[in-house]
């Protein structure tokens, strides 16, 4: 078989089995049976097993245990890469899981001194403050705080209320109907808690590990269009942030450029 071939049947087997993990007959925590008896069971060698595996383990669904064998986890963490400006509906299905909306609740009001400096607003001017708990696989994993300049929504003469809408991605509400498609992003990322009201939101308790991004979005004019603060439960996401390595020094009677 070719390497081509090879790596469509692995990943044709972690389907299956990703599948079985989903609908219950690999429960949350358990182990799986060992590679030869999967191997047997399905019809492929080891080696396809152990490449299928592999994969899961990536994506964050089971982890191995050298000795012990491979086992489902109990809270299957999201992996994603920081260096992408993905919605968090994008970042949930692209790794295999249903992304969900529950809780949302939306206000129009004045910003606060720093939310207003950060969108480039006076604290005078109106904005809509969308509050929303994102699910995956109907876990609660996500609080997000959305904030937005009203006057997006006056000067097309759209209805906020759309805002409420479970199914909303906001990237693709702002490109198909307010006219402003979002090109740029600054985030900062820190680690927090938990506080009472987040903890009821996300299902957690108190005092629970959270993994915070607040991000202010801008359109091709660099104008700030949005500003999100996401609150991730720890347990459940892990993400990768691609470094360069460090530039090397201009070497004495060089120098940089034309």
């Amino acid at each position: 078989m070719t390497l081509v071939g090879q790596t469509k049947l692995a990943s044709r087997i972690r389907d299956e089995v990703r599948d079985r993990i989903r609908d219950g007959r690999f429960g949350a925590g358990i182990q799986l049976p060992p590679e030869i008896e999967l191997a047997n069971s399905l019809g492929v060698s080891r080696t396809t097993v152990r490449e299928a595996l592999l994969q899961l383990e990536q994506e964050g669904l089971v982890i191995r245990r050298h000795g012990h064998g491979t086992f489902v986890r109990s809270n299957p963490l999201l992996r994603g890469s920081l260096n992408e400006n993905l919605s968090t509906t994008d970042v949930v299905r692209s790794h295999g899981m249903e992304p969900g909306t529950t809780h949302a609740q939306l206000q129009r009001t004045t910003p606060s001194a720093d939310d207003a400096a950060q969108l480039h607003l006076s604290v005078d001017d109106e904005v809509l403050v969308l509050e929303r708990v994102r699910t995956a696989d109907g876990r609660r994993v996500i609080f997000t705080v959305d904030t937005i300049p009203a006057r997006l929504f006056d000067a097309v003469g759209v209805d906020p209320s759309g805002l409420l809408d479970p199914a909303l991605s906001l990237y693709q509400l702002y490109a198909r109907s307010l006219g402003r498609s979002v090109t740029d992003a600054t985030a900062s990322i820190s680690a927090t808690t938990a506080d009472a009201a987040i903890a009821d939101r996300l299902d957690t308790p108190p005092g629970s590990p959270l993994m915070r991004v607040e991000q202010v979005d801008t359109d091709a004019d660099g104008e700030p269009v949005l500003l999100s603060r996401e609150y991730y439960v720890a347990d459940t996401f892990e993400f990768t942030v691609h470094r360069r390595g460090p530039g090397l020094p201009a070497r004495p009677g060089t120098r940089d450029g034309p």
